[in-house]
């Protein structure tokens, strides 16, 4: 019961700070893809120690919830890609989590979010009709940056872990 309640705690905490960090668009006001990438690795390594330090696949709530977040700061256009983004990171940190002790398949983690998450979008594209540039933008957003975001968030996160 106590171990439970310390996981449930610790999780309650990584949430937080994942959803401050994701707020921070809000307050500083920077450019689109430099917003993407230093949000997104921050939230990816927050995701990833959440895992690594709960070592409970429960984690992967967090990564649920994250996109609602996003959503209702309006940074997605569409509540139907709260699911593929939702699946995209819960997928990325059961990976990472799995595969934490062999740095190659460690960093294959990106590769699958990304995957998912430009699979997804363009599923959900060709169901919902969008102008062209916002379509085109969503298909970017959801490619190679996930790769990059995902990659540097498994280096933040190795840092601070070693740090712990």
């Amino acid at each position: 019961m106590q171990d439970r309640w310390k996981v449930s705690v610790r999780l309650a905490s990584f949430l937080a700070l994942a959803l401050v960090l994701q707020s921070i668009r809000l307050v500083v006001p920077l450019p689109g893809p430099v917003n993407m990438f230093f949000i997104g690795s921050l939230l990816n390594a927050v995701m990833i120690l959440s895992i690594w330090q709960t070592r409970s696949y429960r984690a992967c709530i967090i990564g649920l919830i994250l996109p609602m977040g996003a959503f209702l700061q309006g940074q997605l256009p569409l509540v139907f890609l709260i699911p593929v983004i939702g699946l995209g990171n819960a997928c990325f940190m059961a990976w990472v989590y799995r595969f934490r002790r062999s740095r190659a398949a460690l960093f294959a983690g990106p590769l699958v979010k990304a995957g998912i998450l430009y699979g997804g979008t363009n599923i959900v594209l060709a169901i919902v009709a969008l102008p062209d540039v916002v379509g085109q933008t969503l298909s970017f957003m959801m490619s190679w940056p996930q790769i990059v975001t995902g990659c540097v968030g498994i280096v933040l996160a190795g840092i601070v872990w070693r740090r712990l």
